[in-house]
């Protein structure tokens, strides 16, 4: 478990010669313009960073919206040897970032691992999501831990997905404290309304009113719904190669 969330200061990518060359294929990329991001990427260029020490994947992440298009784009990159555990000079990784702009496009094409990384402040991208009021990816992050190839509740039953939601940052604040404190009264009280939650080693959840049970399926109905919508991502997918071998050609 403290392998999971911990950072691994070897993640610190080394700042590039090119920051131009490294803007202008994050702006083609979120644009959703394959035919340029493949003229202009290599390998060398998807794997540096700017003076931020921002890869390309990460300035990505921070954008606010993207179009279906940029999918194929971010696949691309990591075709190329993108680190998606690379960290910026504030430890965030793109998941960080991703969660912070509710970018959820991107947050989806991550392994689960790497979602639960934590940045300098001790915060994991589900804290980032909580502070910022970023719904969508606070809610995949949620749905995400009532997986059982994720909560692995047949090994660790609840106790994994607990811990999860109770990690805290270096103030010792939780995600659900962040969105209260941050004003997002109503974010709040779905992530507590989780954490109260147990999912049994059958992966079997109690601790839902029927009323609330009735509206959290549906949740997590729109939550399979809208990952649909993305046929390339794996939401987490249980390995970081999954999606990323998938051999990348012309459009």
């Amino acid at each position: 478990f403290q392998e999971l969330t911990q950072p691994d200061p070897t993640n610190r990518v080394s700042v590039g010669d090119s920051p131009a060359a490294l803007e202008n294929l994050a702006h083609d990329v979120i644009r959703g313009d394959f035919d340029q991001v493949r003229r202009l990427a290599t390998r060398q260029l998807v794997t540096s960073a700017d003076a931020a020490r921002r890869t390309v994947l990460m300035q990505v992440a921070d954008a606010p919206e993207t179009p279906v298009q940029t999918e194929k784009c971010i696949l691309y990159l990591f075709e190329l040897g993108a680190n998606p555990k690379a960290a910026d000079a504030n430890g965030d990784t793109a998941a960080h970032l991703a969660a912070r702009r509710d970018h959820l496009r991107l947050l989806t094409l991550l392994s689960f691992d790497v979602k639960w990384l934590r940045n300098d402040n001790g915060a994991t991208p589900l804290m980032e999501a909580a502070r910022t009021g970023s719904w969508k990816c606070a809610k995949h992050l949620l749905h995400l831990l009532r997986q059982t190839k994720f909560n692995e509740c047949e090994e660790h039953g609840n106790s994994k997905r607990s811990r999860l939601l109770g990690l805290e940052d270096r103030e010792s604040r939780t995600a659900s404290d962040l969105a209260r404190l941050s004003g997002h009264s109503e974010l709040a009280s779905y992530i507590e309304r989780e954490m109260r939650l147990v999912v049994d080693a059958h992966g079997r959840i109690s601790g839902l009113t029927a009323q609330v049970s009735g509206i959290c399926s549906a949740d997590a109905a729109a939550a399979e719904q809208l990952c649909s919508n993305f046929p390339l991502a794996f939401a987490g997918g249980g390995g970081s190669t999954s999606g990323h071998q998938r051999k990348l050609g012309p459009a």
